[in-house]
C-alpha cells in the first residue's frame, strides 16, 4: 500500500511519502460486507492472493462507485486485475508486483498492460480511441507481433455505469485470454521476460487500488483441463446480412462430441456496434443440442461492415467453426 502522490505518475514531480506496508491498512481502502469488497481507491495498493496459480479461469465482477482520489480525481475511473505476479511488492509506481495487466478501467475493461512480468505477441491492428487516437488493437484477423507496450480492447462491452461487469482471464501456461461481459477482447502469446530468458506461466494474483472506488464480487477460479473434445458445430446461418431495424439469429447445432463454451468473439471493425445475445455462459452444448444467438445492431453503423463470429473453449476458439454478420 502506499499513498498516491506518485512521482512521475500525470507528470507529477512531487516526492512520493513512504509506503504504508504490506497488510496495513489504516484508512480501510479494503472491506468486505454481504460478501462483496469495497475498494475505496484512496490508497494505491492491492488485495494479493496468498498462493501462485497456473492453468486456471478465473471470474469476477465490478462496479464502480462514485469517489475518486488525488491523482486521478477526474477522468476515467481506474482498477486493474494483475496476475502472473512476482516480488518485489513494490514494483510498479512503488505499489504493486512485478506483473501482466488486464485494465478495469471505466469504458476500457479489457486493454493489456506489461508492469513487468514480460512482454508478449498479439495480433495488431491500428485502432483508434473516443478522441480518434491512433492506437494497438486487439484484431483477430492480424498477424502476431510481440510487442511490449498497452494493447486496446478488440471494441466496448463493458455494463452501463451502475450495473456489474463480468470479467474473465483464462491463463494457459504462457499464453491469456481476456473476456469482458462474454466476449474476447484480448489475447496474449508467448509472455516472455528477456532478463531472464525464459516463458512466464504462473504467479500470484491482485486486484488493485487506483484512485477510483468500486465493488468487487463472485471472484471465481477453476484450474483448466487440457483434455480436448471433438464439437462439431453446423449452422445454416453462417453468412446473414442484416439491416438498422431487424433482427437475424445464429443457430448452432453441435453433431460431435460435448464442448464447454465459456465466450463468444466477434472479429471485424467496429464489433461494439453488432448486439449479439449470449446465454449464460460457461456452458456445455452436448451432441445433438442447438444454441441460438439473436443478432441486432447498432444505430450508425456502417452499410458493408462485417464481423465473424467464433465461439470460445478455455483451451481457445472452437475449430471449424464461424459465421459472418453483414450490414446491408
Amino acid at each position: 500500500m502506499r499513498p498516491a502522490n506518485m512521482m512521475g505518475y500525470n507528470n507529477k514531480q512531487d516526492t512520493p511519502e513512504p509506503p504504508i506496508g504490506l497488510n496495513n491498512d489504516p484508512y480501510k481502502v479494503f472491506t468486505v460486507e454481504n460478501g462483496i469488497i469495497h475498494i475505496s481507491g484512496q490508497i494505491w495498493g492491492a488485495i494479493t492472493s496468498k498462493q501462485e496459480y497456473s492453468n486456471y479461469h478465473i471470474r469476477f465482477q465490478t462496479k464502480w462507485g462514485g469517489k475518486q482520489w488525488p491523482p486521478r480525481a477526474t477522468g476515467l475511473r481506474d482498477a486493474g486485475f494483475l496476475f502472473h505476479c512476482s516480488e518485489p511488492f513494490d514494483y510498479s509506481f512503488k505499489c504493486w508486483m512485478r506483473s501482466i495487466e488486464m485494465q478495469v478501467q471505466e469504458t476500457e475493461i479489457g486493454d493489456h498492460f506489461n508492469l513487468g512480468a514480460g512482454d508478449a505477441e498479439f495480433q495488431l491492428s491500428p485502432g483508434r480511441t473516443g478522441d480518434q487516437k491512433t492506437v494497438d488493437q486487439y484484431d483477430g484477423n492480424a498477424p502476431l507481433k510481440r510487442f511490449t507496450g498497452r494493447v486496446y480492447r478488440s471494441g466496448d462491452f463493458e455494463s452501463p455505469k451502475g450495473e456489474w461487469t463480468t470479467s474473465e482471464v483464462i491463463v494457459r501456461q504462457a499464453d491469456a485470454v481476456f473476456i469482458v461481459n462474454g466476449f474476447v477482447v484480448n489475447r496474449l502469446f508467448n509472455i516472455y521476460r528477456n532478463d531472464l530468458k525464459q516463458q512466464v506461466t504462473s504467479g500470484k494474483i491482485q486486484f488493485q487500488s487506483e484512485s477510483a472506488e468500486y465493488y468487487l464480487k463472485n471472484i471465481q477460479i477453476r484450474p483448466i483441463s487440457f483434455k480436448r473434445s471433438n464439437p462439431v458445430l453446423v449452422s445454416p446461418q453462417k453468412d446473414i446480412s442484416i439491416g438498422e431495424n431487424e433482427k437475424q439469429q445464429i443457430e448452432i447445432t453441435n453433431t460431435g462430441e460435448a464442448v464447454e463454451l465459456v465466450a463468444a468473439e466477434l472479429i471485424g471493425k467496429d464489433i461494439d456496434k453488432f448486439v449479439v445475445r449470449l446465454p449464460s455462459l460457461p456452458m456445455t452444448l452436448k451432441k445433438g443440442e442447438k444454441i441460438i444467438f439473436p443478432v441486432t445492431i447498432k444505430p450508425g453503423s456502417v452499410s458493408g461492415n462485417k464481423v465473424k463470429l467464433r465461439l470460445e473453449s478455455v483451451l481457445g476458439p472452437v475449430p471449424g467453426f464461424e459465421a459472418n454478420v453483414t450490414v446491408n
